[in-house]
């Protein structure tokens, strides 16, 4: 609400904004304007700012549905030692914070080459939410039939026939859940992504809107729309696949 009113308003005491306006929203997208504009500069870095986080937070997504779903379906078809193995691995990853390999992964990343590049922050998001991918499609896996791929395998299928063709297929509201899921994860991830990125080239948008801080005297109904804008892909597709989501992590939590 804060975002459609003007600063006048925003410091009264009411919540609907009596003077609607976008303009708050329209100086996100503005290409040209009045540099000396408080705050103009780093509101006209959103529009690339976003691509970058599509960039980072799509690369992010297919690598987890890519490489996930591939080790899902072989520790799903594995007995009791694949799965203590996977479950050592998640909990080793989610234990781990990001503080205490902040160091260590910044000398990586700067070793070869990759500061201030997409890469170095795919990297680093798949490192914390692949476990998680194959966790949940694992489970996930383990609740389809192993005989609807035996019946596969009879009709002529190769085992990675079976696999393309039949049971990822079906599979489809545990790919969509992950899939989604990575990708909010590395949309509103901000620790790595301000560590690794300086320059509007890789910065995502959770970086760019934080450089509203250091602006002196910048209007608050312009940082709160900057705030909607992060969020509000995450949002429309939490929406559109919510059915998705809750039927694929249901599925994973029975299997």
């Amino acid at each position: 609400m804060i975002s459609f009113m003007q600063e006048r308003e925003a410091t009264q005491l009411h919540w609907i904004p009596r003077e609607p306006t976008l303009e708050n929203y329209t100086m996100y997208f503005r290409v040209y304007g009045d540099s000396a504009e408080i705050g103009a500069a780093t509101a006209r870095q959103f529009p690339r700012a976003i691509a970058n986080s599509l960039i980072i937070a799509g690369s992010v997504m297919f690598i987890n549905l890519f490489f996930g779903s591939l080790a899902a379906y072989a520790l799903a078809r594995m007995n009791f030692g694949g799965n203590l193995v996977l479950l050592l691995f998640y909990l080793g990853s989610r234990s781990v914070p990001g503080v205490a390999i902040m160091i260590p992964m910044y000398l990586v990343m700067r070793s070869y080459g990759l500061l201030d590049t997409h890469l170095a922050v795919i990297l680093a998001h798949v490192t914390f939410t692949l476990p998680f991918t194959i966790w949940i499609l694992k489970g996930y896996f383990q609740t389809v039939p192993l005989d609807l791929e035996r019946a596969a395998r009879v009709d002529g299928c190769s085992r990675l026939g079976a696999l393309f063709r039949i049971f990822l297929p079906v599979t489809t509201p545990g790919m969509i859940a992950v899939g989604i899921f990575s990708f909010i994860s590395s949309w509103g991830e901000f620790f790595f992504a301000l560590l690794f990125t300086s320059t509007i080239f890789s910065k995502p948008v959770t970086v760019v809107a934080s450089d509203f801080a250091q602006e002196i005297q910048i209007d608050f109904t312009i940082i709160a729309a900057g705030g909607v804008l992060v969020v509000l892909l995450p949002i429309i597709l939490a929406f559109i696949f919510q059915r998705f989501i809750i039927h694929g992590i249901g599925g994973a939590v029975t299997g």
